[in-house]
């Protein structure tokens, strides 16, 4: 994570800060992002990455969720964010996109901390194990309830990688079943990370 310089001094991202940001900028999405901030925090210490990154990560994924498809356009010409024609395709995802162009430019956010969002609803294949991390926290966070959940919160203290893909396989079985484009790198992730699987049993 970026150590900012003020006045001569060190000063680390004020979580606290932002947790009371979001109380008071975001009341209808706190519950949701608090929950993945202390579900990322517990995967974080299961898996050995660090803690505060995942907090990090976890309180800023949705920062531009709010806005509707014309103001997170204006995000991408604010921060010269380049799209490709997926961005318009999948308006509801797009604001991993500037979420994560966001938190680098206005909360000083490392480039892995930045990834993390980006790709906290689409995956992508070769995740990180911070991405991973933040991936699964937004999906199994506590305010979530819907069937076969409980078996993915399980697996997820278990082994990330079988729960990211099943996370992902869900993911892809609902949309289907809605008749819902699927995210063409959702689709990637999902075959990387069934390929690497089947490696790992070779």
């Amino acid at each position: 994570m970026r150590i900012l310089r003020k006045r001569g001094y060190i000063v680390k991202p004020d979580l606290d800060a932002l947790r009371r940001m979001i109380g008071e900028k975001l009341p209808g999405r706190a519950a949701h992002i608090l929950g993945c901030e202390k579900t990322a925090a517990k995967l974080a210490c299961c898996w050995g990455e660090d803690e505060e990154k995942a907090r990090f990560a976890a309180l800023l994924h949705d920062i531009t969720k709010q806005y509707s498809h014309i103001e997170q356009l204006k995000f991408v010409q604010k921060y010269d964010i380049l799209v490709d024609s997926d961005f318009d395709r999948f308006p509801a995802l797009a604001h991993a996109v500037t979420g994560a162009a966001v938190a680098r430019a206005e909360y000083g956010a490392d480039e892995d901390v930045v990834h993390a969002i980006r790709y906290h609803t689409t995956g992508r294949p070769g995740m990180t194990k911070l991405e991973k991390i933040l991936y699964l926290a937004d999906y199994i966070e506590p305010s979530r309830d819907f069937k076969g959940l409980e078996e993915t919160r399980e697996l997820a203290y278990r082994d990330l990688d079988a729960a990211v893909l099943r996370a992902t396989a869900e993911c892809v079985i609902y949309n289907l079943k809605k008749s819902r484009p699927i995210h063409p790198i959702t689709i990637a992730a999902y075959n990387d990370m069934v390929e690497s699987a089947a490696r790992s049993d070779n």
